[in-house]
Formats: structure tokens, sequence, C-alpha cells
């Protein structure tokens, strides 16, 4: 073969597969979707996007998806969220969808009672944020989440959002920021702590975070309101006689697990209401609307003592002597 016939036909092979892998790339192939949702990761680029479309099953031509997010232009506009497919769309109706951020809402419900780290793992399960970042966030909230909410302004400067983060079900964009899902939270508790408690809660001379964080030791030791009515006098007499609660909740915060034993009541925690006087150091969990109404209206009686027997009763005692007998009788038992 002549030196210009070997050109000529190294030439024609080039163009030969140069068309086949330009056909191959312009596929614009439509998906054929194994579940009804995909997520894309905070981070993630269009190689990582393509690869676990075509390893879930949404794609066949991961080649082909990277081409046309090159000739679109969108390359590097794909956003994080979790989206709907549906069966037939296109790689460019996908690439669009990305580019947009028309990504799918996501419900989350937050139960009375969780702690910010709860509600971090929720977040996490549903792909929204990593746990870790989402309770860096709750733990120290940026100063212009703070300065957005008045009711926040009592807080000690070392408390976080705990206790705040209200209990309820709620709708997320899948774009939203941490902050942008806290500040909808902490709507919802604004919304919920209306005027008229905010004014019952200056006549009693307490403040919104005093408040808060009784109502979240009410929601971890009572279950029903008017116990919880109770258990707030008892409280809030201790507090204002500068004695100490000894809630096992409060420490049970502090040392997440196990249940403090004699050994472990005496850990040096301002959590630990069995050494120091007065409420812990913050909020332990998120209080329902029902614990907060119970903390600003309590009952006062002439109990001092209370104990949760193991089958969810509260029993009171207006004297140490009938505290210690109801613990030998609902608590000691074999």
């Amino acid at each position: 073969m002549t030196h210009k016939k070997w050109i000529l036909t190294l030439s024609l092979v080039v163009i030969i597969s140069l068309v086949v892998f330009i056909i191959i790339l312009n596929m614009n192939g439509k998906v054929t979707p194994t579940e009804k949702t995909f997520v894309i990761k905070k981070g993630e680029n269009v190689l990582q996007i393509a690869a676990d479309l075509r390893h879930r099953g949404y794609i066949d031509n991961q080649i082909g998806f990277i081409w046309q997010a090159l000739v679109s232009g969108n390359f590097r506009k794909m956003k994080a969220g979790t989206y709907q497919i549906q069966k037939g769309e296109t790689y460019e109706d996908l690439i669009e969808k990305f580019t947009k951020a028309q990504s799918a809402s996501v419900s989350i419900s937050i139960a009375p009672g969780k702690t910010s780290r709860d509600i971090a793992l929720i977040l996490e399960s549903v792909h929204l944020f990593k746990k870790d970042e989402f309770l860096d966030s709750a733990l120290n909230p940026s100063q212009d989440l703070l300065n957005k909410f008045s009711f926040l302004s009592d807080k000690p400067k070392d408390v976080g959002l705990e206790g705040y983060l209200f209990p309820d079900n709620y709708s997320v964009d899948s774009s939203e920021t941490i902050q942008e899902v806290e500040s909808q939270i902490l709507s919802n508790f604004d919304a919920k702590l209306t005027q008229d408690l905010r004014d019952e809660i200056k006549k009693e001379d307490r403040t919104i975070f005093q408040v808060v964080t009784t109502a979240s030791i009410l929601e971890k030791e009572v279950i029903n309101y008017q116990d919880k009515q109770i258990v707030a006098g008892i409280l809030w007499k201790r507090v204002d006689n500068h004695l100490p609660l000894e809630v096992d909740s409060a420490l049970l915060y502090f040392q997440t697990y196990p249940h403090p034993d004699v050994l472990e009541k005496d850990v040096d925690s301002p959590y630990n209401t069995y050494k120091y006087a007065g409420l812990p150091k913050g909020p332990i969990c998120s209080p329902s609307l029902d614990s907060i109404k119970a903390a600003i209206y309590p009952k006062n009686t002439d109990y001092w003592f209370y104990l949760s027997a193991p089958d969810g009763q509260t029993i009171f005692a207006k004297t140490l002597g009938q505290q210690l007998i109801n613990k030998a009788k609902y608590l000691l038992q074999d």
C-alpha cells in the first residue's frame, strides 16, 4: 500500500469512527426508571450523575447523557436535590429538570420529643443533608437566623436551636439550604407561640427560653396535659426555691445512654439536675404545643415530688417520705 493510499484509508477510518462516535453521543435516549425518585447529592458532577443514572437503570447510554449535558451548555449547572423522574422523559428533559432545580418536595415529620440529633438523622434519611452538617448548624446557628426571630433573643449564646425546632409535618423543597429549612421550622414555632402566650410568659416573669426548657422536660417526663400542668407547677416551685429538679431526662440528654444509675448521677454536667439546682443548661428536645402551654399555665398544688411509673402513670408526693414509698412501690418491684 502506497503512502497516499495509507493516509486515505486512515482518514476514512477516523471519519467513520468519528461519525459513529458522534451518533452514539448524540443519542437522546428515553429513561426507563426502576424507581420514582433520583437524588443528586451536593458536590456531585455530571460524570457522577450520569454514572448513578446508569447504575440505577434510568438511562442506558451514559456517554449520551454526558454529551447532551455538554452540547446544552449545562455541564456544570445541575443542582443537588431529590427529583421525580417519569418514564419516557428524554435526556434533555432530565438535564433541564436538574438544571432548573425542578426538584421534588420531601415530606418530613418531626415528632414531639425529638432532639436536634434525631432531626438531623431524619433529614439525612431523605437525602436532604448530611447529619453532621445539619447538627452543626442547629448547634451553632448563624447570626442572621438568630436576628430573624425575636423569640430567640433571650436564648444564651452557647445554646443552639434545641427545643425551638417545632414538631410538625413539613414539606421541604430538596433544593433548599439548611438555613432555609431551619427558618421554615422556626417560623412555625413563631406562629404557634401566639402573642397571648408570650404575654402570659412575661406576666409570670419567665423567659421564653425558660419556658421551652421546662416544656422539653415535661415532654420527656409526662404523658397527659393535666399531669404536665401539675409537674410544671412542681418544677417551677423547685426552680423558684433553688432546689434540684432531679429529672432523669435531662441527664439522659447529656449521657445519651444508658439509663443513669446512682453513680452516673454524680457526673459533672450542666444537665445534671441532681447535682445542680434550677433548670438544666437548655432544652433537651422539641416540646409539643401542649407541653409549652403546660409550662406557661402550671397548676399549683401541695406536691413537691413526682415520678413516672413503668406504665406511664405519673405518681405525685407531697413529702420526701411519700416519694420514697412511691419509688419502692412503683420502681423497685421485681
